[in-house]
């Protein structure tokens, strides 16, 4: 049975999930270190990081419920547009102090990983059209 357009898009968030996921304990380690016991949103963050990472793995395999399948989506598009909030704000402070050497190089890195997050949400939100779309038909 061919995978529909959101099982596709599934089993690419996966994959990214799983290359982004050693940083990220990397990350709750450091934090855990750092600040004597990491707060509750880097917590928060990851756990929702891995409640998604699962749920892209049950639905490109075509283990996921319909039921679920809007949470998993609009989950997915909410989860990456508040991790967007804090690039888009530092991508802004960048522009307004000016280019520098240093931002030269920042810069293009921090519109990367912006595109990269504006991907993410927009292919949730067609993914989740596209299956809203079919339950009608």
């Amino acid at each position: 049975m061919e995978k529909t357009y959101s099982q596709k898009i599934a089993r690419v968030f996966e994959i990214a999930d799983y290359i982004l996921l050693l940083p990220a304990i990397f990350g709750v380690l450091m934090a855990t270190l750092m600040f004597g016991g990491a707060t509750l949103i880097v917590y928060g963050i990851f756990t929702g990081g891995v409640i998604l990472l699962v749920g892209y793995r049950r639905h490109s395999r075509g283990n996921l419920s319909p039921e679920n399948l809007t949470a998993l989506w609009l989950g997915s598009a909410i989860y990456n547009f508040i991790l967007l909030l804090p690039c888009l704000l530092g991508a802004s402070k960048v522009l307004q102090s000016g280019f520098s050497e240093e931002t030269v190089f920042y810069f293009p890195v921090l519109l990367g990983v912006v595109f990269g997050y504006l991907a993410a949400v927009i292919s949730s939100l067609k993914a989740y059209s596209f299956e809203k779309r079919r339950k009608f038909l």
